[in-house]
């Protein structure tokens, strides 16, 4: 194919998409079938549950704290299915791997690295990589922008500058309350750094995000082909991940579902590192937005509410690096959704004057919608010990048809949400576990608490909070000692989501001792009665579908406690490649982190089918 911008011509060349991910594709058809009839079943289910309890003639408050907590997780889940709907069937497809050859008459193209006191290794590795990427050194420049002002990291450029002239080093100077600000640090570049040389594209690279060398020519095709696509943003793959990645840092349900969707709308969300941007477009819109931690998600939503388009590739052109503890991971948790909480200053000055009206309310309800998302799971989280706890039905049960057609319309929503969860995970060439929309979902209440702290009680960010900063101790990978496990789990915060767990555990298991001690005895002529009873109480399916998500959420970090992940050395990743300096991760590691598949839980594949076909069978029975 040919690309042509303005009056110059491009030639691209399409690459045989990638074999996991084109494996997948044969699920979109049934996946948006199955997402369609689940928002129908869902919509059905909780009409016939609420119109059944306003007009019950006995009411109880677990009966409204079961809708309730229902209804916030079937939300959360629906607006999963809702993108699904919305990207289509067979149009939802991958973009299409493309590369850019020749070397004349390229766009110029600024590659952009932000850092802030990360290891002094880590980023050469970055910055040799990105000097060396498959480009014309004419057209490109790489530009270090140390907002930690580190006098080694200066002179370590220095001496990479003798071989590739193309690199510089840049420092904003001191910033107080703002030195870690890394929108600030970008939008010094774009407006201060690119008088002499003027670019039409600019590329962002983390610190930690070693790039592949063919990151220009893989990306800046999509841009030339689609003058309306302002921005196009590339998956994250990290090459020292934990086996079986507990804490679901990866993300690929972001990547490989959600992203992926909003890429068929051409409205995808930038992940920060690994994006290409035409820079006059950015400068137009005001540069990166500083209002908030999250200033990539920010910038993306800001595009597209001027009418711009948003584009992802998913194949592996970066390579990064998570933090290598608990404590870190929480951290970094923690920064992503303060940065979202702080999406409601797009409507107060100075940050409103900028955006139009209507774009400022969208930002502001986008960050709202997340933060309610983190209540909603704290309040299901907090609610089911109380649930298993209380002896008490959760739904009306005065008439058994009733219960037979609650029971039956349970079946069906909670038997679709599990098919569309099994779907989305085999259209992704099963690299996502079932519901990873949920992933991480046990951190609410320390998320929610880092908010408020910050908020209410920090106007400026204490110390650094770089995801690899080495002022954060976290960033060692020193296998903990039993002791400190417990200290790392109560300072980061993961000790509300263990006690939850065991709340949650011992209610479970209360309540089911409370069940079978009641029934000893029952006669025949009672297995009806019996039956009903424990379908309108413990085991109640939507019920048992929120405990076997709680307790598998809530479970990650009492995991992590007791058998805390082992992450590969950095080193020992990585090797040299041909040309001299370059390390990249190794092939094998490469090919690892790219053919990366998420176990499928089996025994509650095998557990679910019988569960409704025995709520089924109760359901006639009563």
């Amino acid at each position: 194919m040919t690309s042509t911008t303005t009056t110059v011509s491009y030639e691209i060349k399409e690459l045989p998409p990638h074999p996991q991910i084109q494996a997948g594709q044969r699920y979109r058809n049934p996946l948006h079938r199955v997402a369609l009839a689940a928002t129908w079943a869902l919509d059905a289910y909780f009409i016939v549950r609420l119109g059944l309890l306003i007009t019950a003639v006995q009411q109880t408050w677990q009966m409204w704290l079961m809708i309730a907590v229902e209804w916030i997780f079937a939300r959360i889940s629906r607006q999963n299915q809702l993108l699904t709907v919305a990207a289509g069937h067979t149009a939802a497809r991958p973009r299409e791997r493309l590369r850019l050859n020749g070397s004349e008459s390229l766009p110029k193209i600024d590659v952009l690295i932000p850092c802030c006191g990360e290891p002094l290794d880590v980023i050469l590795d970055t910055v040799r990589a990105a000097c060396f990427m498959d480009y014309p050194n004419s057209q490109f420049r790489v530009l270090l922008l140390d907002d930690g002002g580190s006098a080694p990291l200066k002179d370590a450029v220095h001496d990479l500058q003798l071989t590739h002239p193309n690199l510089t080093y840049h420092t904003r100077g001191s910033h107080p309350g703002k030195v870690f600000a890394k929108s600030g640090n970008m939008n010094y570049a774009l407006f201060s750094l690119q008088e002499s040389f003027q670019p039409e594209f600019c590329a962002i690279l983390d610190a930690d995000c070693i790039p592949a060398p063919d990151f220009l020519r893989a990306t800046l095709p999509h841009l030339l082909l689609n003058p309306q696509a302002v921005l196009l943003t590339t998956r994250q793959y990290y090459y020292n991940l934990p086996a079986g990645d507990p804490l679901s840092q990866s993300r690929i349900h972001f990547y490989a579902c959600h992203n992926a969707d909003l890429d068929v709308q051409k409205c995808a969300i930038d992940a920060g590192s690994g994006a290409l941007f035409r820079r006059q477009t950015i400068l137009d819109v005001g540069g990166y937005p500083t209002f908030s931690f999250s200033e990539d998600w920010q910038l993306s939503l800001i595009l597209q509410g001027h009418g711009h388009q948003t584009l992802q590739v998913e194949e592996p052109l970066q390579f990064g690096l998570v933090p290598t503890t608990l404590q870190g991971h929480i951290a970094q948790r923690n920064r992503w959704n303060i940065g979202h909480a702080q999406q409601v200053k797009a409507l107060f000055p100075p940050t409103g004057k900028a955006l139009p009206r209507r774009l400022q309310w969208d930002i502001a309800r986008n960050g709202v919608g997340i933060v309610l998302s983190l209540c909603g799971y704290l309040v299901v989280f907090l609610a089911l010990p109380v649930l298993f706890l209380s002896d008490g039905d959760v739904i009306p049960a005065s008439s058994r048809v009733l219960v037979s057609v609650q029971i039956l319309l349970a079946v069906a929503h909670i038997g679709l949400m599990w098919l569309y969860a099994l779907l989305q995970a085999a259209s992704t060439g099963f690299r996502v576990s079932l519901f990873s929309h949920l992933e991480n979902s046990w951190l609410a209440g320390t998320q929610l608490f880092a908010i408020f702290k910050f908020s209410c009680f920090t106007s400026k960010p204490k110390g650094s909070f770089v995801t690899g900063s080495s002022a954060n101790a976290w960033n060692c990978s020193v296998t903990p000692s039993l002791s400190s496990k417990f200290i790392q789990t109560i300072s980061g915060g993961a000790m509300f989501g263990v006690v939850l767990f065991s709340l949650t555990v011992g209610s479970i298991l209360f309540s089911i001792w409370r069940t079978l001690s009641s029934t000893i005895g029952v006669d025949g002529d009672r297995t009806s009665d019996f039956v009903r009873r424990l379908l309108t109480t413990i085991a109640w399916p939507p019920l048992l579908h929120l405990c076997y998500l709680s307790i598998v959420n809530l479970s990650v970090p009492v995991t992590c406690l007791l058998r805390p992940p082992r992450y590969p050395p950095r080193a020992a990743q990585l090797e040299e490649n041909s040309k001299r300096g370059v390390r990249l991760p190794r092939v094998d590691v490469q090919k690892e982190i790219s053919y990366q598949r998420a176990p499928l839980p089996a025994v509650s594949l095998v557990l679910l089918p019988a569960v409704l076909i025995a709520a089924l069978v109760g359901a006639v029975v009563v």
